[in-house]
């Protein structure tokens, strides 16, 4: 009946508390079974475990109840333990992993931080606290790599003061062999006017200082719009575009390149005069055709060039620039290219060595558009020192005058 007969607080039983409410005897009451157990919540919110059991005796039945909390605080001192200890395993794990991390990373890292100082140029390299391991090997191997390089780079760029930097890097990648192919390349040559004679008046070291210095400011001149100097013949320049690499715009290249040429031949001849620091003239010639591009010479000696009939006419082209009173004279097949980029004056046709016809050449005012160009022929030569009375007749001029190097004293 949920009459409560015997409970270890005396009081409950002098009150005859009916304990018909409580969860574990109702279902004791309505069980078929003679013991049971269920989990159940008080009317505070507290969860409480219940077993009953049936005596047999006189309709009475044995209840136990204990908190929940009581009943699994053994089990739950031992899931905190298990946590507490499953935390600090972890921890540690993570730790170990961490500082085992560390001695990887660390070296990985001054690998990566080298291999961008290379990629910088920087091939000179030292990495610190190098482990006793394979990453310690690596690091030593890098660091042996990084003065390979910067060994191939001083020979490549020792190497880049005889021939181009492009040529040197194609040497050095063994792409040069013995031979040639056949390019359409822009060929250009250049030489001081009166060089001889003004030499003479200088002793030899004050010849070569002043050629350096000159021969600096026209190589800059030509590296910037991507030529490539072929060989310096005393005070003449030989160089090419469009071989080994072509830009596409070669022939534009190589004019702009003479162009610079005469702006920075103004700068040098400012504040020159007299017979120690004499004003410097040039002649620039330009031709564009197909020449014999690669390796000439002989397995112990050989020197990238160009050779073939365009490279001729070019230099017949610069011997023309004195008669025909200018500084920049182009063939007619580089005018073709260019036509419509540049202020030109066409010149008298003319025969020269190798040419049974007759050749059309071109004095190069400057570039369109540029307001500063000069606007005639008579304009130019005043721009760069070009005397009128001194020029020859053309009509009796001979071209091949100047092939004559010596005369007899008879």
């Amino acid at each position: 009946k949920g009459e409560l007969l015997a409970h270890y607080e005396t009081s409950l039983i002098q009150t005859r508390t009916s304990m018909s409410t409580l969860p574990i005897v109702d279902m004791m009451k309505k069980s078929s079974l003679d013991n049971g157990l269920m989990r159940y919540k008080t009317d505070d919110g507290s969860y409480y475990l219940g077993s009953f059991k049936k005596t047999g005796y006189s309709d009475t039945a044995v209840i136990a109840t204990v908190p929940e909390a009581r009943a699994y605080e053994a089990v739950y001192r031992i899931l905190y333990r298990n946590i507490l200890i499953t935390i600090i395993a972890i921890t540690l794990s993570i730790m170990v992993i961490y500082f085992f991390a560390r001695t990887l990373t660390t070296p990985i890292s001054r690998l990566v931080e080298a291999a961008r100082k290379i990629e910088t140029g920087d091939f000179i390299v030292s990495i610190e606290n190098k482990p006793g391991d394979e990453i310690g090997l690596l690091a030593e191997t890098f660091e042996e790599m990084g003065r390979g390089l910067a060994e191939r780079e001083k020979m490549k760029d020792a190497f880049g003061k005889f021939v181009s930097k492009e040529i040197a890097e194609l040497v050095l990648r063994d792409e040069i062999k013995l031979g040639g192919e056949r390019k359409t390349a822009t060929i250009f040559f250049s030489d001081i006017r009166s060089f001889t004679a003004m030499s003479e008046k200088l002793e030899p070291e004050e010849v070569v200082e002043f050629l350096n210095d000159y021969l600096t400011r026209m190589v800059r001149c030509i590296n910037t719009t991507h030529g490539v100097v072929d060989k310096f013949i005393g005070d003449a320049i030989m160089a090419v575009w469009g071989t080994p690499v072509s830009k596409g715009n070669d022939t534009e290249n190589a004019i702009d390149a003479a162009l610079l040429m005469r702006s920075a031949l103004q700068e040098f001849n400012r504040g020159r005069g007299g017979a120690k620091r004499p004003p410097l003239r040039i002649g620039c010639g330009i031709n564009t055709g197909p020449v014999l591009a690669g390796q000439i010479g002989s397995q112990e000696r050989m020197e990238y060039t160009v050779i073939g009939d365009t490279v001729n006419l070019a230099s017949r082209i610069e011997t023309l620039t004195k008669p025909f009173g200018t500084d920049i004279l182009i063939s007619q097949d580089s005018y073709e290219l260019v036509s419509e980029l540049y202020s030109v004056v066409p010149m008298q046709k003319i025969r020269v060595k190798g040419k049974s016809e007759p050749q059309q050449v071109y004095a190069v005012l400057g570039k369109k558009g540029d307001p500063s160009i000069p606007k005639t022929l008579k304009q130019l030569r005043k721009l760069v020192g070009i005397d009128e009375k001194d020029l020859p007749d053309l009509a009796n001029f001979n071209p091949d005058a100047d092939e004559k190097k010596y005369e007899a004293d008879i």
